[in-house]
């Protein structure tokens, strides 16, 4: 069963790439970007919209204004610009009210990408305020806590929650580790440095890297050279940003931001307080599994039949029905009206508009079954 659902990247490239991956492997998928005449941006929306295809690979160009209740999916390829960007977006899926889910893959390339993106935007020569909501993202990506809380939180809310029991952090199995000694390495590290430079020399120093930068400045010297050096840059980079996201450590500046110690770090340092970090151990499970157990051979024969019938009356398919409608026919089978009235979504209206054909459909389904 294909569900309809929409892939954001941060550029062209990214969407091009993509777009072509995925017609290579056989899906039915569409791609909007700026960079495309109106005329291929305004086919390849209503291909979308209409059901002609059942994926969109998009920049943030892409949404405004498009109300397709039956998305059941966002997937953020890249890390969004700002929690505003990622909050708007992911609330285009679920409109109908059935499960949907929100997935944000991140690198530490995207933050470089963001970066370039902010720095070539000439709205604002200080780009302050897009930096500090570029970093507010990367907290959140970073966090162990819970997700939904978080976010109610960044806009101002006042979650009456410790855990939504639904978001990946929540739900998903986890393995709690004692990062003290690590994290104690990391800050002395910053602090020796004078607390003057960002997280590559940090973490170049922690390394024992042998550049030319680490050497002239006399960092191989110090007493936390190389203390980190069986980790992989990657992972002492993971952990410096768990750390700010935590709010031990501060990141100062826009384009090129150091990394200085929090107050909060003292208690780390000298008196004695523990750094957890919570990694997961089990991924949280797909969509299908909150929704009811439905016949998926069924659902496919009913979506097909909504888009010939949208298709006859030029509409949307969630128009004539939606997803979370079908999927309540695939549990309950009606072959009847008085049946099929019980359905969440049939009203008399389209009862007697659409509820013939689909009555049939399902009765025509069981009896192949047979």
């Amino acid at each position: 069963m294909m569900f309809v659902g929409i892939i954001y990247c941060l550029t062209r490239k990214n969407v091009e790439s993509l777009y072509n991956d995925l017609c290579e492997l056989g899906y039915k998928v569409s791609k909007y970007h700026g960079g495309m005449s109106d005329k291929d941006r305004t086919k390849n929306q209503n291909d979308f919209v209409y059901d002609r295809t059942n994926i969109m690979v998009a920049t943030n160009a892409f949404g405004m204004g498009i109300d397709k209740s039956n998305i059941r999916y966002i997937l953020h390829f890249n890390m969004p610009k700002d929690l505003e960007s990622y909050y708007q977006e992911a609330g285009r899926a679920g409109r109908d009210g059935a499960p949907a889910d929100c997935t944000l893959l991140f690198s530490r390339a995207d933050i470089l990408t963001n970066k370039f993106i902010i720095e070539h935007n000439g709205m604002d020569l200080e780009h302050s305020v897009e930096y500090d909501k570029l970093n507010d993202i990367i907290d959140y990506c970073n966090t162990d806590k819970c997700l939904r809380k978080y976010i109610l939180e960044y806009f101002g809310e006042t979650p009456s929650f410790e855990n939504c029991n639904n978001c990946s952090n929540c739900n998903s199995e986890i393995e709690t580790t004692d990062i003290t000694e690590d994290s104690k390495k990391i800050m002395s590290c910053i602090k020796r440095m004078n607390e003057r430079f960002g997280a590559n020399l940090v973490t170049d120093v922690l390394k024992g890297s042998n550049s030319s930068k680490v050497t002239n400045m006399g960092f191989d010297k110090l007493s936390t050279y190389g203390l980190l050096k069986d980790y992989s840059k990657s992972t002492i980079k993971e952990l410096i940003s768990f750390l700010v996201s935590e709010g031990y450590i501060n990141c100062v500046g826009n384009q090129y931001p150091i990394l200085v110690l929090d107050k909060s770090a003292n208690d780390v340092l000298f008196n004695g307080k523990k750094v957890f970090i919570r990694k997961k151990v089990e991924k949280i499970a797909p969509i299908s599994k909150d929704l009811p157990a439905i016949d998926t051979d069924l659902f496919e024969v009913l979506r097909k039949l909504r888009r010939e019938i949208a298709q006859q009356a030029n509409v949307p398919p969630f128009i004539i029905f939606s997803d979370a409608t079908l999927c309540q026919m695939c549990i309950n089978y009606p072959t009847s009206e008085d049946e099929m009235l019980k359905i969440s979504g049939v009203g008399k209206v389209k009862l007697d508009n659409y509820g013939g054909q689909f009555i049939t459909a399902i009765s025509n389904f069981l009896k192949s079954q047979k």
